[in-house]
C-alpha cells in the first residue's frame, strides 16, 4: 500500500512537469531550501522543483520535498511515588508534492494550490530516562493541505534564476499549519 501512495505522488510530480501548452514561455527546473516552523524552532528542509511559464501571468509550479515535523509527547511510568510522566520527542519524516498555481507580476510572484504529504518514516530525537521508542505511527500517512507562497525572482545570467520565497501551508489532515522562507535556484530549460 505505501508502494502504491509513493508511485501516486511520483505520477503526480511527472505528470505535472510534463504539462505542455501552445503559448509555453518557459519550463524551469531547480533546488528548493527552506526552512519552516509547525510550531517551534525553525527547520530545514529541501526538495526540488519544476515549473511551467504559459503566458506573461500565468504558469503552473510543483516539486518534490523532504519535511521534518518535531513530536513531543509523554508516557506515563511508575516511579516510587506513583505515575510519573516521560517526555520523549519524535521526528516525523514526510514527502511533500504541491501542485501550484503561480501568478508572475513585475513586483512579485503569488502562487496557491493544494499539496499532499506522504509519511515516509520517524525517529526518535532524545532518550531521555533510557526511553526508548520502538514505534511510532501517524495516521492517516497521506495528508492533504494548501499552501501559498509569494516570491520574487532574479535573474542571474540567461539561464540560471534565483527566487526567495515566504510560504504558509495549512495540513489540513493533521490540523497543523506550516510558515516559513526560502529560496529556489532555478535553471531555464526552454
Amino acid at each position: 500500500m505505501r508502494f502504491l501512495r509513493i508511485a501516486t505522488l511520483a505520477l503526480t510530480f511527472l505528470v505535472v512537469c510534463s504539462v505542455s501548452a501552445y503559448s509555453q514561455k518557459s519550463t524551469f527546473v531547480g533546488i528548493n531550501a527552506t526552512f519552516e516552523t509547525d510550531d517551534g524552532p525553525l527547520r530545514p528542509s529541501a526538495g526540488i522543483v519544476a515549473e511551467k511559464r504559459f503566458t506573461r501571468h500565468s504558469g503552473i509550479e510543483s516539486g518534490l520535498y523532504y519535511r521534518r515535523q518535531v513530536y513531543t509527547t509523554h508516557l506515563l511510568v511508575q516511579g516510587p511515588n506513583g505515575l510519573l510522566p516521560v517526555y520523549f520527542t519524535v521526528v516525523q519524516k514526510f514527502l511533500s508534492v504541491p501542485v501550484l498555481y503561480k501568478y508572475y507580476s513585475r513586483i512579485v510572484n503569488v502562487s496557491v494550490g493544494p499539496t499532499f504529504d506522504l509519511y515516509v518514516g520517524w525517529r526518535q530525537k532524545n532518550k531521555s530516562q533510557n526511553i526508548n521508542v520502538t514505534s511510532h505511527n501517524v495516521h492517516p500517512d497521506f495528508s492533504f493541505g494548501f499552501m501559498g507562497k509569494i516570491s520574487k525572482s532574479f535573474k542571474l545570467n540567461s539561464k540560471i534564476f534565483l527566487e526567495p520565497e515566504v510560504r504558509y501551508n495549512p495540513n489540513f489532515t493533521y490540523e497543523n499549519e506550516y510558515v516559513g522562507f526560502g529560496v529556489a535556484a532555478k535553471y531555464m530549460i526552454r
